[in-house]
């Protein structure tokens, strides 16, 4: 086996942290929402920040363990996916802070907008630092999730 490259270990681990604070971020900001059908675009972005989060810790756990990648269905088969918890949540503190300064709909989703380009530059970016086919492809899915919840959020923009 070929020891995983630092780098891409470093960029998964990057991208657990941003997707926690991703998921931290729409929690607050769901409960700020105008209306309902916000609330629950807020809601449902929150979960898939946390869907991406369990295929970046069990891809990090795969490759520390056995240097392989695993696919992104069947991280999402296995059972016991790690849960975030409440001192993960309160590492972003100053992301909640921001959240409740907010003072309108629109700034709250210019603070998305941010950390979904964050995340989109960060995955789009490890795909050209990974040396395997596999991770290329775990990566460049990641970088193509994030500009869907790019283009969400333009959606919820034009509404206001």
């Amino acid at each position: 086996m070929t020891p995983v490259h630092p780098d891409t270990l470093q960029a998964l681990s990057t991208g657990i942290q941003a997707e926690v604070a991703s998921y931290v971020f729409y929690i607050e900001a769901a409960k700020k929402a105008n209306n309902d059908a916000q609330k629950e675009i807020l809601q449902k972005l929150a979960h898939e920040e946390k869907d991406h989060f369990h295929i970046l810790e069990r891809q990090y756990d795969s490759l520390v363990k056995t240097e392989k990648w695993i696919s992104t269905s069947d991280i999402l088969k296995e059972e016991g996916l790690p849960e975030i918890s409440e001192d993960m949540t309160n590492e972003h503190k100053s992301l909640i802070d921001e959240v409740t300064k907010a003072d309108s709909m629109e700034a709250i989703l210019d603070i998305a907008y941010r950390l979904e380009v964050e995340a989109y530059d960060l995955f789009h970016g490890a795909v050209d630092m990974c040396d395997t086919d596999e991770g290329k492809k775990i990566f460049t899915e990641l970088a193509k999730l994030e500009q869907g919840h790019m283009i969400l959020i333009d959606e919820m923009r034009k509404k206001l």
